[in-house]
């Protein structure tokens, strides 16, 4: 219902969300501006996912990621289940974000100094999230966020390792060749991490590789050491991929003239 989700601006959901905005949407769901119930009314964001087969399935998942909690992560109070329009959903509540990456490549690609500053808050919040037993299952720039200076990750999509990724969501660009046959696991995210890192360096859309045999091609106008870290990420076998400590570790290659960045504005910010 892509299209129809406009028309539900203005309205009041579970009489104490006011739909304000649509933010954004896609085929399987949407998000709007809405504000907190007083005494102490807040501006939140409140998104929509389909859930025409599992609901309760996908309601449990939004229950167990609303557990993750890390400064570079999204904080997320999961819903219920709900029915618009004749259809059935399964909503959340998160934090309003000022802007995602996905909002900012359209006119520009991120500089190596934006790319370090990124990448270091995003590794954070992926090792946290690996570290409880989830992998994130769709890094994408749009789900790569700033609040205020602060970037943070998405933690709506968290799925327990070794399940199976939910099916709601069609495969795309960013999922890893193995994405959709095998059980989600830390490697399937690199390799999602490298896909968003060579998009967000060159503005180049990313393509599928889940019907090719080769390893994708890194282009050599990146500049090191992003360059070997997509390299070692975008590997179709997950066993060879990177570690998030391995690519830790090469982003540390990175002069100290560069790393060292006190009190700027994040990458998304700035003009």
């Amino acid at each position: 219902m892509t299209g129809d989700w406009k028309q539900f601006e203005g309205q009041v959901f579970h009489d104490k969300f006011p739909l304000q905005r649509l933010l954004g949407s896609t085929s399987h769901s949407a998000v709007f501006l809405t504000q907190s119930p007083p005494p102490q009314p807040k501006t939140i964001a409140i998104k929509f996912i389909s859930s025409s087969r599992n609901a309760d399935s996908q309601t449990s998942l939004l229950h167990r990621a609303a557990k993750l909690r890390h400064p570079n992560l999204l904080r997320l109070l999961p819903g219920g289940r709900c029915r618009l329009a004749g259809v059935d959903f399964v909503f959340g509540v998160m934090e309003y974000v000022d802007q995602d990456l996905g909002q900012v490549l359209p006119n520009r690609p991120l500089s190596k100094r934006e790319a370090h500053e990124m990448l270091g808050p995003l590794l954070d919040a992926l090792s946290h999230i690996h570290s409880k037993g989830f992998a994130h299952s769709h890094i994408k720039p749009s789900n790569i966020m700033a609040i205020g200076d602060q970037l943070k990750l998405s933690s709506d999509t968290a799925v327990p390792l070794g399940e199976t990724r939910p099916a709601y969501r069609p495969l795309d660009a960013y999922d890893a060749p193995e994405a959709g046959s095998a059980p989600v696991a830390p490697s399937s995210d690199v390799w999602s991490l490298g896909v968003t890192l060579v998009e967000i360096l060159t503005q180049q859309t990313p393509v599928s590789y889940r019907d090719r045999q080769t390893d994708p091609t890194v282009p050599p106008t990146i500049p090191q050491p992003f360059f070997d870290i997509a390299r070692h990420s975008l590997l179709r076998d997950p066993g060879l991929r990177w570690t998030t400590a391995q690519i830790a570790d090469c982003l540390k290659a990175l002069p100290s003239k560069l790393r060292h960045v006190p009190q700027r504005p994040s990458p998304m910010k700035r003009k």
